[in-house]
């Protein structure tokens, strides 16, 4: 059932692993070393005996995975476990993992939670929010060299920037998708409407979230950061959300999604 995006497929009604659709991963030069795709669904359930189970899960992929995993073709598979009866909640668990690891060809984690804990995990962007770009000063295509430094040499500051106004377009139905953008970087000050200008030149580009998220990494680290982590916390599509971490330290999978999402 490959090719399901952009496609009008029906929900599979029984157990369907052969559904995911693998992505393969392109990095850009200047890709960050450590990072992880978080993934919000917030329609799993599945059967135990003769009670059917509800819940949130946030399931991490690792960044440095070779794939990873379609959007519609897991939603179709978290659709087909519907009526499938697990032994427990922990074997419809262990199932998922497998299934997705063996798609994306790394391991992933699975983590879920009560419908009623979704505000523990719920957590609004607290930073410098990037002034708006005017239309008349938009981009129609990213332009990385349109990136500068705050005047004044040695002006070096940690900051956190927040736009909540990035917008790409699916590159098969282009479809545009709407995300609250998070930059945490240190170093040389970086001119904020130079990032935002830049950041409009997505509003017309074509790519799959991790990897806008990546080429937006590899451009500011063009900027010579000390550190830097960059973070789309993108909307729901078909009960399932998508948040790329890219970072160039270490960090661990994190379930934190904005109340937009």
């Amino acid at each position: 059932m490959a090719g399901v995006l952009g496609q009008t497929v029906a929900a599979p009604e029984s157990y369907a692993p052969a559904v995911l659709e693998r992505i393969a991963r392109i990095k850009a030069a200047g890709a960050p070393e450590f990072g992880w795709d978080i993934w919000h669904a917030y329609e799993l359930s599945w059967c135990v005996g003769t009670d059917v189970s509800h819940a949130v899960g946030w399931l991490a992929i690792p960044a440095d995975s070779p794939a990873t995993v379609e959007s519609k073709s897991l939603k179709l598979y978290f659709n087909s476990l519907n009526h499938h009866n697990f032994e427990s909640d922990e074997d419809a668990v262990a199932t998922i993992v497998r299934d997705v690891s063996a798609c994306v060809g790394a391991p992933v984690s699975l983590d879920c939670l009560p419908v009623s804990a979704l505000n523990d995990i719920t957590e609004e962007l607290a930073g410098v929010n990037l002034p708006p770009c005017r239309v008349d000063q938009g981009l129609e295509r990213i332009e990385s060299e349109i990136l500068t430094h705050s005047p004044g040499k040695g002006n070096v500051v940690s900051e956190h920037l927040i736009s909540h106004s990035l917008r790409s377009l699916c590159p098969v139905t282009a479809q545009p998708d709407w995300g609250s953008l998070s930059i945490r970087y240190s170093g040389q000050a970086l001119d904020h409407a130079s990032v935002s200008r830049y950041l409009s030149g997505y509003r017309s580009h074509q790519g799959f979230h991790e990897h806008c998220v990546e080429q937006i990494y590899a451009d500011l680290m063009t900027m010579e950061p000390q550190s830097l982590e960059v973070v789309a916390f993108y909307q729901r599509r078909g009960g399932i959300d998508i948040t790329p971490w890219r970072s160039s330290k270490p960090l661990s999978p994190n379930p934190q999604r904005l109340g937009r999402q």
